[in-house]
């Protein structure tokens, strides 16, 4: 008799596996799962460990399919000045603490400040924070403070004439590298540290699968290099040595955040990353990611509707006029398809996603690739038309509920219920067909993936507390399949991971809860990787 390594039983499986969706016991043998079903009694020897689960639910590994690992880790303390605050005093207040703990020209990196959130601001809508607000507490120190999204960096006096560059301290999308860049390199012995810990946290979330969305030259001089080509060696290096306990799908990036190019992506793909001697279930480059637009927040994502401002942005891409380019964008995605690789096309404003799908069709119509698994990353104001396309086609599309749940009632001041009402449309992607992927875009927000699934499931929105778009509410296995399952499809392993089928990996996520309304407030008491326990509170 063979035994198994680890069984659990007395439980509720939500196993994610529509042939048999739900069982009370699961067995796994070295890094595989051998049995699913009610009864494991004789797969248990005298050295398995036994796990009484007590009516707790037991899912899937958690696959948060758009998470900046790197980026996250360095944007927290002590890497970083918490400055997800509520008024530009405050932040003033931290960044000067941070001078009293530093050296004279000591940099000073700072993460999370969002301008609607501070008191100032709302007060005064011409109020934005400037370089002088920083310049009275950091004279001596160059300051560098990324906003929430990763799209807005405010910098003082002293970091801007270090790299070279005017203005009056906030900088936004592809512009950012101007000044990230002079700040000090990380080291490769930070960035292991970093990312160690990172994987550790996301254990503990239950997470077992995430992408990192963007890793290359592109993001050399972004974010300490956080988004930049030595962080997928530093994966590798963590992979080899067998400190890698979540698997990791990366996206290469070409091009900055702005100003994407063909040239650029030629040139990265004649000479990939070398991924030798790495197993591709531990680290893969998946594809690369295409920055098509920008976001709302800083009016640069390409929409329909008119900005407060009066502007209706536009697509970053290289090129003059708009028909420059969106030519430009196709020939990037034909680049990358006909290279085999999937493109994750980072798109947000209405006319932009309409953009991309377009190029997406004009290239697969004219090389056709039906495993190709191309796929739309916000797609935060996607048309009904937009979606049925990408049905269609067969690709996907990756939601961020917990941006919804962090700005409905800013998208509801700039452009009105209608759109506030219709934007994250997951019900309406769900319905049309499109494969629907969820994550948590850290360090936009936590990964969390409970956050996300009630986010998904009540669409409240964070300020004011109304339900914003009841329409676009999905069921709790819908957006459980959103975080397990469908982010499978998106990496192209669901024939490996994803679900608790017999024959795929052990990758498994144990919660407190007892009953599925109450996944999103109950802990994560165990993560299983690869069949061994990597977290544990039981």
């Amino acid at each position: 008799m063979t035994y198994a390594d680890l069984v659990f039983v007395n439980g509720r499986v939500m196993t994610m596996d529509s042939t048999s969706p739900m069982a009370t016991a699961v067995a796994v043998r070295e890094s595989l799962i051998t049995y699913v079903g009610t009864d494991a009694t004789t797969l248990i020897g005298p050295s398995t460990e036994v796990v009484d689960l007590r009516g707790r639910i037991l899912l899937p590994g958690i696959n948060d399919s758009h998470l900046h690992g790197c980026a996250y880790g360095l944007g927290k303390p002590p890497f970083s000045v918490d400055v997800a605050l509520g008024s530009i005093a405050a932040v003033r207040a931290a960044v000067a603490e941070e001078v009293r703990r530093k050296q004279p020209g000591e940099w000073i990196s700072g993460n999370g400040w969002n301008c609607d959130h501070f008191a100032e601001c709302a007060g005064d809508a011409r109020r934005r924070p400037t370089a002088d607000d920083l310049d009275e507490v950091a004279p001596d120190n160059p300051v560098l403070l990324q906003d929430f999204s990763g799209h807005a960096t405010w910098a003082n006096s002293r970091a801007m004439e270090i790299a070279g560059v005017g203005g009056r301290g906030i900088l936004h999308d592809g512009d950012q590298a101007l000044v990230q860049r002079a700040a000090p390199p990380v080291t490769a012995d930070v960035r292991r540290q970093v990312l160690r810990e990172v994987v550790a946290e996301v254990n503990r979330e239950g997470i077992t699968s995430f992408t990192e969305p963007g890793l290359g030259p592109g993001g050399d001089s972004s974010f300490g290099g956080a988004m930049g080509t030595s962080v997928l060696s530093s994966y590798a290096d963590l992979a080899r040595a067998g400190d890698l306990t979540a698997r990791v799908s990366v996206l290469g990036l070409a091009s900055s955040l702005s100003g994407a190019s063909a040239a650029d992506t030629r040139t990265y793909l004649s000479s990939l990353p070398d991924l030798h001697g790495v197993a591709p279930r531990l680290v893969r480059l998946a594809g690369v990611k295409v920055f098509a637009d920008g976001i709302p927040p800083s009016e640069t994502a390409w929409m329909r509707q008119k900005y407060p401002s009066g502007g209706y942005g536009s697509l970053c891409t290289h090129g003059h006029t708009e028909e420059l380019r969106e030519e430009e964008l196709t020939e990037i995605l034909r680049l990358v398809h006909t290279a085999g690789l999937q493109a994750g096309v980072h798109v947000t404003g209405s006319r932009g996603i309409d953009a991309v799908v377009d190029s997406l069709a004009t290239v697969a119509r004219e090389h056709p690739h039906p495993k190709a698994r191309h796929y739309v990353i916000h797609g935060q104001f996607a048309s009904p038309s937009a979606l049925a396309t990408l049905a269609t086609l067969g690709y996907g599309i990756n939601f961020q509920p917990g941006i919804q749940h962090l700005t409905s009632d800013l998208v509801r001041e700039m452009f009105g219920d209608e759109v506030a009402d219709t934007e994250w449309p997951a019900r309406s992607a769900i319905d049309t067909g499109v494969m629907t992927a969820c994550s948590s875009d850290a360090p936009v927000t936590a990964p969390n993936w409970r956050a996300g699934v009630r986010s998904l499931v009540s669409r409240v929105a964070q300020g004011s507390g109304r339900v914003s778009g009841a329409a676009e509410r999905i069921t709790m296995e819908e957006a459980l399949r959103t975080y397990t399952v469908n982010g499978a499809w998106q990496d192209h392993a669901d024939d490996w991971k994803g679900s608790v089928t017999v024959g795929k990996v052990a990758d498994l996520c144990l919660s407190g809860a007892s009953a599925a309304q109450d996944l999103t407030s109950a802990p994560v008491e165990m993560t299983v990787f690869n069949g061994k326990v990597v977290h544990s509170t039981v």
